[in-house]
């Protein structure tokens, strides 16, 4: 009960932060999405959750225009929440939330995700990325999430704030004061040790302040902001040799990050090791190309699924764009265009031709069932009534329940099964198909075929 009472309290005091911000605050949401469902909760959450007047939120659909909106409302809003999808019209705006950021200070940025790699995210994070939201997320959990982006909800965090906006101002003998304080209420704080390490530097005191970071990134060794000050600072020194050691930690936590990559060359270059140099600038090349392609291959899927199920011979065309652009990076976040080419080709009557791209994703992810499924129908659309077989048994030995929950699934089986004789496991199946949907016609026809 007590939990209970303490949600809500909680609850509550996220809320009154979000309607303090957008009221007390002078403060408004951007929301660059074409995502209409998730606009649509974002709208109901200030509307109907938290009583507040539409005005507060200003939505775009397009990404070309997000900068302009941001640039007009910084001048009637004094604080300014993003949120901006990672991948929006299938272009990723990692590039843009790095603009942002770097343009204007008054901009807290929440990204919006489906599925992503860890690596992507970590990236994000370090070109200024203040929070993630992956969706579908419920009114509850977006107001906490929000909340916590605009100001820390506890009193050490409001402490660590306020000591940040006092280096900000130049305040930094305060700001030293306010970092012992946080030192005092959390030992071994990182962000404290990070803050007075920033004291020091803007009182010229650069020991000290290299002292503050390395403890600060010793009390917190997946932190990456002490491991970009610390390379800063040994910039600032001319400590080329200490500087490279901490830009080569950061590329451990976050490789994707190419300009990193170029500046460790350049102190290579610098230093004398031309062999490594050339190897870190081939490395950045190659990852530059490889996110550039993905680009073109997400715009030649986005095109591919238009024509999905109007052109299987240009949903085919474009969905083996989308592959040939990845080259040699193709990885397992492929399979859903190879299943999607492989269905193209079947539409056309191509089934030799889609079991050879199965083939080639099964060389991606061996143990996919999806894959394998999909495999089995193309030789069955070839009358190729043994492999299907086959390949149905090789799904079943590794996954026993296997198309159990999906009368449609069940129903294929079935029939593979009966094509191949073997009735026992073709009545199993649209048996399991009936159970699911007992007005399945077209299994109830053929298990009164099987056992007439």
């Amino acid at each position: 009960m007590s939990t209970q009472l303490d949600m809500k309290m909680k609850l509550k005091q996220y809320e009154q932060t979000v309607i303090d911000y957008l009221g007390q605050q002078g403060g408004h949401f951007i929301i660059a999405s074409d995502d209409q469902s998730f606009v649509g909760i974002l709208r109901a959450t200030i509307l109907k959750q938290l009583a507040v007047n539409s005005d507060a939120l200003t939505a775009i659909s397009d990404p070309d225009y997000i900068l302009k909106v941001i640039r007009d409302t910084s001048v009637r809003r004094k604080n300014l929440v993003v949120f901006i999808e990672r991948m929006m019209h299938g272009k990723d705006t990692s590039l843009l939330v790095r603009q942002v950021k770097n343009t204007f200070a008054n901009v807290k940025i929440i990204v919006l995700t489906g599925e992503t790699e860890r690596q992507r995210l970590v990236l994000l994070h370090e070109i200024g990325a203040d929070n993630f939201i992956s969706k579908p997320i419920s009114m509850n959990t977006l107001i906490e999430k929000i909340a916590f982006t605009i100001k820390p909800q506890g009193k050490l965090g409001q402490l660590i704030d306020a000591a940040k906006a006092l280096v900000a101002q130049g305040n930094f003998e305060t700001a030293l004061k306010a970092s012992r304080k946080i030192l005092e209420l959390k030992p071994n704080s990182a962000a404290g040790f990070l803050v007075m390490g920033d004291a020091w530097q803007g009182l010229g005191k650069l020991d000290k302040a290299r002292e503050s970071y390395e403890q600060a990134s010793d009390n917190a060794n997946l932190y990456m902001e002490p491991l970009k000050k610390l390379a800063d600072l040994h910039r600032l020194t001319g400590n080329m040799s200490e500087r490279l050691r901490y830009l080569e930690k950061l590329d451990e936590l976050s490789p994707l990050n190419v300009e990193r990559k170029v500046d460790m060359g350049e102190i290579h270059v610098e230093l004398g090791n031309e062999e490594r140099a050339e190897e870190l600038f081939a490395t950045a090349v190659q990852q530059a190309t490889k996110d550039a392609l993905t680009y073109i291959g997400e715009i030649s899927q986005k095109i591919a699924t238009v024509y999905s199920s109007r052109d299987p011979e240009k949903a085919e065309k474009y969905y083996r764009q989308a592959l040939d652009a990845k080259g040699s990076h193709l990885d397992h976040t492929d399979i859903a265009t190879f299943n999607r080419l492989g269905i193209a080709l079947r539409r056309q009557g191509k089934w030799q031709d889609a079991i050879l791209e199965y083939e080639k994703a099964l060389h991606i992810t061996p143990d996919d069932d999806n894959l394998m499924y999909n495999m089995s129908m193309a030789f069955a659309e070839g009358r190729q009534f043994p492999q299907a077989c086959q390949t149905v048994n090789r799904i079943l030995k590794r996954t026993p329940a296997f198309g159990s929950k999906d009368k449609t699934l069940s129903y294929n089986i079935g029939i593979i099964f009966s094509r191949c004789r073997d009735n026992a496991e073709a009545r199993r199946f649209f048996e399991n198909a009936l159970n699911i949907d007992p007005d399945f016609e077209k299994a109830r026809k053929a298990l009164d075929v099987l056992q007439g």
